[in-house]
């Protein structure tokens, strides 16, 4: 198959800081960096992301040529080359402290999952835990469910369908290291996918605020999960997830120079005045944080047995 290639957008698009960012997640599984490359899943498919002048080219082994534009629309999705995020950097540059932490993430794509119910479930592994405990969480449940492919030392894999999570037991689940009851909540969350109970596809062609009202519905699922999924899945921040251990360490750094208490009021504080740009404010500055809190990874990733 001939290279699929994406023009890039009018508006400032910086794929160099994705790649940045894909090099410092902790245990790469959904995707890993070679070099200038970004291999990931797409529509079930190993695929290539690279940028050649002024397009991301995508290409892959035995794409069918009938299957080009799902790619395409959701590498567009997936890349964030369709999120504009003008408005909000025309908004920071206003605001001198604001401007400070994000001027250095203008351009910085707002990559999303593939589907809400992936986003769901990567943030109910995450809930109340570290990132790297929950990244290393999130690549043993991966190469658990499928083999991968290894990439510069690492190891890409597709995530697990909502079928294949339905059928496991929760004693499967438990090198995730994380609690019985989490365990218990993916299964059941794929189950009623499975059954057509619970339709996540769905909730991603509603309004922010009924998607919103229809996740916290779902047992298990609170404020924070809620919020996360919307940024995760749609690339869309309507709210600020004020308990959120690293927003709140974030901005203390950031905005008070390390002085004072980590709170969720201070952070309540300090986006009040952004408005509806306030989402969108604090997800840049938790990327800020992750980009200079996690180095690169430079050793090669231990095997999913090490890690359990």
């Amino acid at each position: 198959m001939n290279p699929l290639r994406l023009p890039l957008p009018p508006f400032p698009y910086r794929f160099d800081l994705l790649l940045d960012f894909a090099r410092r997640i902790p245990y790469p599984a959904r995707m890993a960096v070679d070099g200038d490359r970004l291999w990931r899943y797409t529509s079930g498919q190993l695929l290539c992301y690279q940028q050649v002048d002024g397009a991301i080219v995508i290409s892959g082994a035995g794409i069918a040529p009938g299957n080009k534009a799902r790619i395409q629309k959701e590498s567009i999705h997936l890349l964030g080359l369709a999120r504009d995020c003008s408005d909000f950097f025309a908004f920071a540059r206003e605001d001198a402290p604001l401007w400070t932490v994000v001027a250095p993430l203008l351009g910085f794509p707002i990559a999303c999952t593939e589907t809400v119910f992936e986003a769901l479930i990567t943030l109910i592994i995450e809930q109340h835990i570290s990132w790297k405990a929950a990244n290393r969480a999130q690549h043993i449940l991966l190469t658990q469910f499928s083999p991968g492919v290894p990439i510069a030392n690492q190891r890409v894999a597709d995530f697990p369908t909502p079928r294949q999570l339905a059928s496991a037991q929760p004693e499967q689940l438990k090198t995730l290291k994380i609690t019985d009851r989490r365990c218990a909540l993916i299964i059941d969350i794929a189950r009623q996918v499975t059954a057509g109970a619970l339709d996540l596809p769905g909730i991603a062609r509603l309004g922010l605020d009924e998607a919103y009202r229809r996740l916290l519905r779902i047992k298990g699922v609170g404020a924070w999960t809620a919020g996360n999924v919307l940024g995760r899945a749609l690339g869309r921040f309507p709210r600020v997830s004020q308990k959120d251990v690293a927003l709140k360490a974030a901005v203390n750094r950031y905005f008070y120079g390390d002085a004072g208490a980590k709170s969720a009021q201070r952070v309540s504080e300090t986006f009040g005045s952004y408005g509806r740009f306030a989402g969108m404010a604090s997800h840049l500055v938790l990327l800020r944080w992750v980009l200079e809190r996690y180095p690169p990874l430079s050793s090669p990733l231990p095997p999913p047995a090490d890690l359990a």
